[in-house]
């Protein structure tokens, strides 16, 4: 994007708005994930040179773009009766941008108005939007509300494909209540704590209160790395539903693990707490660099292979897999709003034939009697709960180990009748929700 600099800056609060207006350009336009978008523009663009209270704000309005977009795109096709105009380069954007803050931030609509004008100073070449744009917006801050009544949520926000596939699996109560969820204006941050009997401790500390699950959940934090217990490595962020499929191994203490697309290292941190000789597996070396910095952090050893999962020899075998597979991770929208619009179930295809691929692969990687655990980030049954049958087709030695009620400390509430755990946003959303997770074990029924 170009013409972001100068005099509008100079406003109250221009400076935020502009910065949101360039993070919903590069999620929406170039398909980036928002808090990478985040991190380049305050590594080198424009929002490294505002306070941290305007970044804060820049970063909430893209938010909340995302998170409404379908609700705001139905208003302003009501109160635009011609529609979108043709080249109209940020018109669209600078709208949205009114939008959410007048009808889910309730800033004062002269300050909206003010704003959005105001974008044009920069975007000189499109100012004969100007006009439109304070007509519209005007019009919406007067009869929004109303119409705003009128618009279901998750039909508007959920792309078809996603909401019918979401109805069909969880039924309709459960997608309203996962967008109910999706909406609320702060995600709870979870903590993983590196001796499980300092929950208590950190909770006292940070202000933060124990999960059902045993880990801590913060419903306000500051900047992670200023906060206490980080530098010593006492805890890290993982989102509470993710550390369930790791406890599905059981007793793993001074066991051989092998922990495959293990980035960003939730998982193995988990296992080498446990006591675990992990062997943590990854395509990427950018993202194995960061499990090396959290392992250094956390005092954890692991030892880190830089490989495709797919060329791992299976002469060597181990008694305890865990395949976190690549997915469509429609299960973290609650963190990641852009997801929605960034999915295509082309991607599902494509992901759920990957994982097919994969976990046949880490059967021949787990040794006779040996434990498998398959989970994935998706709620999308085709990347979890559809891959079981053919799986155990293709691998008669394999069977389901059922999850059983009680052996889990909390997950109870997650079990399926097949023995297979399912996690969704929904569920403890009187405390900010959980990420949506499909965990399944296996076992190798072959003996030497």
């Amino acid at each position: 994007m170009t013409d972001t600099h100068n005099h509008a800056s100079k406003k109250s609060g221009m400076g935020a708005r502009e910065g949101a207006l360039r993070l919903i350009h590069a999620v929406l336009s170039d398909k980036a994930l928002l808090d990478d978008a985040y991190r380049q523009e305050l590594s080198d663009g424009p929002l490294r040179r505002l306070t941290g209270s305007d970044r804060a704000f820049a970063k909430r309005i893209a938010t909340t773009v995302l998170q409404h977009l379908g609700e705001i795109d139905t208003l302003l096709s009501r109160f635009m009766d011609r529609g979108m105009p043709k080249k109209s380069g940020p018109l669209r954007n600078i709208l949205r941008i009114g939008v959410a803050e007048l009808l889910f931030l309730e800033t004062p609509p002269h300050a909206v108005v003010d704003c959005a004008v105001s974008h044009y100073k920069t975007w000189r070449k499109y100012a004969g939007f100007k006009g439109l744009t304070n007509a519209v917006l005007r019009r919406v801050s007067k009869e929004g509300p109303a119409e705003l009544a009128s618009i279901d949520p998750a039909r508007a926000n959920l792309p078809d494909w996603i909401y019918k596939s979401w109805v069909n699996a969880y039924g309709l109560a459960s997608v309203n209540a996962m967008m109910a969820v999706f909406h609320q204006p702060h995600t709870p941050l979870d903590l993983s704590m590196k001796e499980p009997d300092s929950l208590g401790h950190w909770a006292e500390a940070l202000g933060g209160e124990p999960t059902p699950t045993g880990s801590l959940r913060l419903a306000t934090h500051d900047r992670v790395d200023a906060m206490a217990g980080f530098e010593d490595g006492a805890w890290w962020v993982q989102d509470a539903a993710a550390t369930l499929p790791a406890k599905l191994l059981g007793d793993i203490k001074d066991q051989p693990v092998l922990d495959l697309c293990a980035a960003p290292g939730g998982k193995t941190m988990q296992l080498a707490a446990s006591g675990a000789k992990v062997t943590a597996v990854d395509l990427s070396a950018h993202r194995l660099e960061r499990v090396k910095d959290n392992l250094d952090r956390t005092g954890l050893e692991a030892e880190l292979v830089k490989r495709n999962v797919m060329k791992l020899k299976t002469d060597e075998q181990w008694p305890f897999v865990l395949l976190d597979a690549p997915c469509s991770a429609t299960g973290t929208v609650r963190r990641h709003p852009e997801l929605l619009h960034q999915r295509s179930p082309e991607d599902i295809t494509h992901f759920a034939s990957l994982q097919a691929k994969m976990l046949d692969h880490a059967a021949e990687l787990t040794s006779p009697g040996g434990l498998l655990v398959f989970c994935t980030c998706s709620l999308q049954p085709e990347e979890g709960p559809e891959l079981v049958a053919d799986f155990l087709m293709n691998n008669p030695d394999f069977g389901i180990e059922p999850i059983t009620v009680g052996e889990v400390e909390g997950a109870d509430p997650f079990l399926l009748e097949d023995g297979s755990l399912r996690t969704r946003p929904d569920q403890w959303a009187e405390t900010g929700g959980l990420d949506g997770f499909f965990a399944i074990r296996f076992r190798n029924h072959m003996t030497n």
